[in-house]
């Protein structure tokens, strides 16, 4: 590695450290600093020198940060920040999916919709809040008595699993650009709408209806909008896909950036949904058989307007998804090109 780049690596791992607002301008000002402290005409030994110097690039860029971490300090605050961000959302996720789960299995037919949805919504926020609390009262605490009484920095870097920083160690760091990594937020939320996905499937015949509004007692389901037992015939092919989905998921938090294979896989993925579900959405049995005299009668139009609504309806939410779909597949190929 050439020592103008070890130069932008040191820099890229302070700064990524930072808040995006702060970067560029400590960006600039710590390459002027690194510069003015070398020769003219210098080696990459004394490069080396320079950056011992400096120090550890977590440790510099805590005394960049306008707000001292004094709780959590210098030595650990990195750790803290990366096992708190890796925690939270999963642990949002189980949260929302817990208590959705319950909600769920609890609903009934002849409850009204409006206030079970606010009900569960009260609820949701609820739990979101007391295990954000008790994930922020625990890890806080844990990393607190590990600053303090662990010991010396050598030996407490190499109790988080890490080993005493040197110059050297930057030849292997690789800059990354933004839009190449995979966000976990998007792996927790992609998992949470695949499980939604596959319990909404299972309990079709109570959700998803037709619903008209009860004199004084609110929106209620007056039938399904599906034939349960055509709809859960699929049932082994849905559980496959979702587990794929789940799988890929998964493949993407390991990977952490968008790679050609992960794309590629991506890809086969989404298309394998969506031939599933054209195949089961031309079903003409799907549709419950009662839903058809009954919405005639209501919207007082004939069976052939029916149908087409119908029709309309299914393919104009089968080529919505597509279309979404191959937007993304796209965006995914082109951060899996992007040059490191």
């Amino acid at each position: 590695m050439e020592t103008v780049e070890l130069i932008e690596v040191y820099v890229y791992e302070v700064t990524r450290r930072l808040p995006e607002n702060n970067r560029e301008d400590i960006a600039l000002e710590l390459q002027s600093t690194i510069e003015d402290m070398l020769p003219e005409s210098y080696s990459e030994e004394e490069l080396m020198e320079v950056l011992k110097k400096l120090g550890d690039p977590a440790k510099l860029a805590a005394k960049y940060r306008d707000t001292p971490s004094y709780l959590i300090g210098p030595r650990v605050y990195d750790a803290y920040v990366e096992v708190m961000k890796l925690a939270v959302p999963w642990a949002i996720l189980i949260a929302i999916l817990v208590q959705i789960v319950d909600s769920v299995l609890s609903f009934s037919v002849d409850e009204p919709l409006i206030p079970a949805i606010t009900g569960t919504m009260g609820m949701l926020i609820g739990s979101v809040v007391e295990v954000l609390i008790q994930v922020f009262f625990w890890i806080t605490l844990t990393f607190f008595l590990i600053d303090r009484y662990a010991g010396s920095s050598d030996n407490l870097s190499e109790m988080m699993g890490g080993q005493k920083w040197n110059p050297l160690s930057l030849k292997n760091v690789q800059i990354i650009p933004k839009k190449k990594i995979i966000k976990r937020s998007e792996v927790v939320f992609g998992i949470f709408w695949s499980v939604i996905g596959l319990l909404f499937y299972f309990n079709a015949d109570r959700f998803i209806g037709v619903y008209r509004q009860m004199d004084g007692e609110g929106l209620r389901m007056v039938m399904p909008v599906f034939d349960n037992p055509v709809l859960l015939s699929y049932w082994p092919i849905v559980v496959v896909i979702s587990a794929l989905q789940i799988g890929v998921l998964l493949y993407k938090f390991k990977e952490k950036l968008w790679t050609r294979k992960l794309a590629v896989t991506n890809a086969v993925m989404h298309v394998l949904s969506i031939l599933v579900l054209v195949y089961i959405a031309s079903n003409p049995a799907l549709i419950n058989e009662a839903v058809g005299p009954y919405m005639v009668d209501l919207l007082e139009i004939d069976y052939t307007s029916f149908d087409n609504f119908i029709n309309w309806a299914k393919w104009t939410v089968i080529i919505s998804i597509v279309v979404a779909v191959a937007i993304e597949v796209f965006d995914s190929f082109r951060k899996a090109n992007m040059r490191i």
